[in-house]
């Protein structure tokens, strides 16, 4: 056998065996990344004043995991609109469609700056009424007038952040889905400000505020307090529930004793005692609930279906 003959033959297997082991240490090419699931619809939420981030969560069936900055009351609002729903719908999941993207910091701090007004004994003037609700009506944020003032200076700020929150999750993700807008005490301010320029985009699905300052007379849309209530402590303002209003899906939650929502002397006397009920929504069970919640699934099925 000739040394040629001999060379050929080891350089072929070497060449055998050179490609025997790249296949297998070299690996497959990737497969392409799935692109990402979108929900029907997405809920903005933003929380109530000093409120901290109340932790990441998943709501029964939906896929997503929020970020926590909901706050504490948005997020037994979805909780019990599951509830209610699955009891409805035949054990059928609200959420299973749904993803919760909570406004952090980033784009909506939740200030709560302190006050330190005193309170007259007989209010007479809309001034010492309103040093009422700071002192009375506000348990969660014993410093409301304050706040309502700063958010009335900077109002556009608070647009924009609910805006740029959007746009950035819409980039990031590709998601284009439809939106509810949901909103606790000052959260509620924040986005009723927003809410034009999303109907504007065509997708607001809905809007749910709980103890809403910006809550106007007699709002037909509130639920809750009698009438539609007094209005709140800045309802009287040309930016209120009524003038922001950019969709009939609307749910304007507002329980009696709630001076922040209702700021009528009557409602704010009655809690002097006990701070009112501004605290209470969803945290504690009320007979209007079940409405809210109702009115949330049904814009939800509005989209999805």
């Amino acid at each position: 056998m000739s040394h040629i003959f001999l060379r050929r033959r080891a350089l072929a297997l070497v060449l055998a065996f050179v490609i025997a082991v790249t296949a297998t240490i070299v690996p497959a090419a990737p497969k392409r990344a799935e692109a990402r699931t979108c929900p029907a619809v997405a809920v903005i939420a933003a929380r109530g004043s000093g409120q901290p981030n109340s932790g990441r969560t998943s709501y029964a069936q939906s896929p997503w995991v929020s970020n926590g900055w909901e706050g504490e009351h948005i997020s037994a609002f979805l909780r019990t609109s599951e509830s209610r729903y699955r009891a409805t719908h035949g054990g059928k999941s609200l959420m299973n469609n749904v993803e919760v993207l909570g406004l952090g910091p980033e784009y909506y701090p939740a200030f709560a700056p302190e006050y330190t007004g005193t309170v007259p004994a007989l209010p007479r003037t809309l001034a010492q009424a309103l040093n009422l609700v700071g002192i009375y009506a506000m348990p969660m944020l014993n410093m409301g007038v304050q706040a309502a003032r700063d958010f009335i200076n900077s109002v556009g700020t608070g647009r924009a952040g609910v805006i740029r929150q959007i746009d950035n999750y819409q980039r990031t993700t590709g998601c284009r889905p439809q939106y509810v807008v949901v909103g606790f005490s000052q959260g509620a301010m924040i986005l009723q400000d927003a809410e034009r320029e999303i109907a504007r985009r065509g997708q607001l699905a809905g809007a749910v505020y709980l103890g809403n300052p910006m809550t106007a007379a007699g709002d037909p849309a509130t639920v809750g307090v009698a009438g539609g209530g007094a209005g709140g402590l800045v309802g009287w303002s040309p930016l209120n529930s009524k003038t922001t209003a950019a969709t009939r899906n609307r749910a304007n939650y507002c329980l009696p004793l709630d001076g922040v929502c209702d700021a009528s002397i009557a409602t704010l006397r009655a809690s002097e005692r006990n701070g009112g009920s501004h605290g209470r929504y969803f945290v504690f069970k009320s007979r209007w609930d079940n409405v809210v919640a109702d009115r949330f699934g049904n814009w939800v099925d509005g989209v999805r279906y």
